[in-house]
């Protein structure tokens, strides 16, 4: 029998006509993904349309500018007003001023921070235009795998300390001089610039190359080749080096971090390598003074060939101990990637 309340009767005198009941409306934010969407193929939500990595590049391009002026700004009036010279910089000629923002140290600390800035450019693109979390940035978890980076990193350490090891000791071999220790003050400012701001400038980097960028790009292509292409070639013109050989060490290193993203489902390795490599590069180059930021020139062989090694080894080594923690490389859990086209096997 049916309920009569659940129909109105004609003779009721109303009138209104009584709708089916609707579903509950879907939530504007966070947009949908579906479980088993690899790391890649974040950005391609339910919020996604064709227009939307278009507005994303942009909108991440004016963001990153704006915050790369006002974060300059900022660190010079730190480097100024809380530097040696202190308040004293106001009323000093401006050659004293120049001095201090062109001695090595200083440079080197701005290189460095002022990359820190395209952190909240990276979340409020996510958030403003693709309608997701910055947690779908990071991984397919939607927050970084904290014992799995940890792991990471120990490798990076192992294997990128192994390699500037041995550049030292085949330098020493073919007979180049010993550098001049500049003296413990010098050097632990380098070092507390390596083990304090690096970590945040490698993360800041990989969240917008391998991060946004790459799934930005991908959401476009849906396959990821063009998009680990594109955002490597963005990579490495981000850089001033002139040499042939570097440009195809940094080209491989970025194509790399792309790849082991991809296949271990998030950056907790990619920021590992880039840590890595960036602070061991900086306490073993400031053994012998504050290191340059000059890119251009030639290097030697010797320094890039075991780099190239190095990487490939990275890669190797965490991409097999991903797998045997079975690590998720998509939304819900694990499935096997493809190692030449990274698509998901299901």
């Amino acid at each position: 029998m049916s309920d009569p309340a659940a129909y109105p009767s004609h003779n009721s005198g109303d009138a209104r006509a009584v709708s089916p009941r609707r579903p509950p409306p879907k939530p504007d934010f966070p947009a949908l993904v579906p479980e088993g969407t690899p790391f890649h193929l974040l950005a391609r939500n339910s919020a996604h349309r064709w227009w939307r990595p278009a507005v994303a590049l942009l909108v991440l391009l004016g963001l990153s500018l704006s915050a790369s002026v006002l974060a300059a700004v900022l660190l010079v009036g730190m480097i100024v007003f809380a530097g040696p010279l202190g308040a004293l910089s106001i009323v000093l000629p401006p050659g004293h001023l120049v001095e201090v923002l062109s001695s090595p140290l200083p440079v080197l600390f701005l290189s460095f921070a002022v990359l820190i800035a395209l952190i909240p450019p990276v979340a409020l693109t996510a958030r403003w235009v693709q309608r997701r979390g910055f947690g779908s940035v990071v991984g397919v978890l939607g927050t970084p795998r904290v014992r799995w980076f940890g792991e990471t990193m120990l490798w990076a350490l192992l294997v990128f300390g192994v390699l500037f090891a041995a550049i030292l000791t085949l330098q020493l071999m073919s007979g180049a001089p010993m550098p001049a220790f500049p003296g413990w003050r010098r050097y632990l400012a380098v070092a507390l610039l390596a083990v304090l701001v690096v970590p945040a400038q490698s993360a800041a980097e990989e969240l917008f190359f391998r991060g946004l960028l790459l799934q930005t790009l991908t959401a476009w292509f849906r396959t990821p080749w063009p998009g680990i292409l594109l955002s490597s070639l963005v990579f490495l013109l981000g850089h001033g080096y002139t040499d042939p050989l570097v440009w195809v060490e940094l080209f491989l290193m970025a194509t790399i971090m792309c790849w082991l993203s991809i296949r271990t489902g998030g950056l907790e390795a990619a920021v590992a390598m880039h840590t890595a490599n960036n602070a061991l590069s900086l306490l073993v180059a400031g053994l012998s003074g504050v290191p340059s930021t000059e890119q251009s020139g030639d290097y030697p062989v010797i320094q890039v060939i075991p780099m190239i090694v190095a990487v490939l080894l990275f890669a190797w080594v965490v991409d097999r101990r991903a797998a045997r923690r079975g690590v998720g490389t998509v939304v819900g859990g694990r499935v096997r990637i493809d190692p030449v086209t990274l698509a998901p096997r299901h």
